[in-house]
């Protein structure tokens, strides 16, 4: 390779760059024609879902106006809270957590109906294997693993089981 056939392969490649330049200008300044800008209040309902997408999530208030903002925002979340009927039925109860260990026999759980629920039973009595369905006990976690069970769900549950 001689220096002149470098020389001529950088100004064609100069030439073929500076047209693409051009022609990126030019394409840039015919869609700017083609498409004029829209107007700033075309849509005012725009700029009202734009002040509410960056109002604070969140404020701090302290004292009596901090007080008076959460008792107003419970009293909001309380009548918003969809009243829901507590079910107290021992099938239905058993069957939304419980039977997942409890029908397999999982790290230990006694199995519905059989006769390691009569044994624990009588070992222990309602009471205390309610206690321990409640508090958790070995690999049973507190309340099954469901929080939102109440003591007299999870005593029908416990009824329910037992053979």
């Amino acid at each position: 390779m001689d220096v002149n056939s470098d020389s001529a392969f950088l100004r064609q490649f100069s030439i073929v760059i500076a047209g693409f330049m051009a022609l990126t200008l030019a394409l840039i300044f015919l869609a700017r024609f083609v498409v004029p800008e829209p107007e700033n209040d075309a849509n005012p309902s725009q700029a009202v879902l734009a002040e509410q997408r960056v109002v604070p999530v969140g404020a701090v208030r302290s004292g009596d106006e901090g007080a008076a903002a959460l008792a107003e925002a419970q009293a909001m979340a309380a009548a918003a809270a969809p009243v829901q009927e507590v079910v107290v039925d021992g099938p239905t109860v058993y069957g939304g957590l419980c039977m997942s260990c409890h029908d397999a026999g999982v790290a230990g759980a006694p199995i519905k109906g059989s006769d390691q629920m009569a044994e624990r039973l009588a070992a222990k009595g309602l009471d205390m294997l309610v206690q321990n369905a409640i508090n958790g006990i070995n690999a049973m976690p507190a309340r099954g693993g469901n929080p939102a069970l109440t003591d007299e769900q999870i005593r029908v549950a416990v009824e329910f089981m037992l053979p």
